[in-house]
């Protein structure tokens, strides 16, 4: 596989990065659209909001402070992942999306296994990490990076069930 990288989001990235979001559209794929549709209309406004949402400024109700970071493959953006500072109990500490046309590639199992490591720089040493039951390849990838099953909750909002995991640190006792 090619080097990858997490890279903060940025200008250097722009046309990348609005065309990751494009193909989101394109795959009809609303969710992730909605997210980061918002990069088309203004970059430099979504850059803003991304950093200051790293720093815990302005967060809004019901977030907590995210550093997020994109996976860079060849200058080019093929993935996103939110590190949070804290745990939602709906959404762990970590979230990952990976481009329609790059997925099935190795690159969710890569961008999860590089976002433990930003998680451990903020001291979450055995990050929580969820998945909607019916997503064979997260279950997969969470698996991978030595992912602990801990059950199954209910999001409310999403009116959803999602599978909830611990990435057990390689060295834990808990294994």
């Amino acid at each position: 596989m090619e080097k990858l990288f997490l890279a903060e989001p940025s200008k250097a990235y722009e046309e990348s990065f609005k065309e990751y979001a494009l193909a989101y559209k394109e795959a009809n794929e609303t969710y992730y659209f909605e997210k980061y549709g918002k990069a088309l209309d203004n970059f430099d406004e979504y850059i803003n909001n991304q950093i200051k949402l790293s720093k815990g400024i302005n967060i809004p109700e019901g977030y907590v402070t995210t550093s997020t970071f994109w996976l860079i493959c060849n200058q080019a953006v093929v993935g996103v992942v939110r590190v949070r500072h804290e745990e939602l109990e709906s959404a762990g500490h970590i979230g990952y999306d990976i481009a329609p046309c790059y997925r099935k590639k190795g690159y969710g199992t890569e961008i999860l296994k590089l976002a433990i490591e930003k998680a451990k720089l903020i001291g979450i040493a055995e990050p929580i990490v969820t998945c909607n039951t019916n997503n064979e390849a997260s279950r997969k990838i969470i698996e991978k990076n030595n992912g602990k099953f801990l059950g199954q909750i209910f999001d409310e909002e999403e009116n959803e069930y999602l599978f909830k995991f611990k990435i057990l640190s390689r060295y834990s006792n808990n294994i």
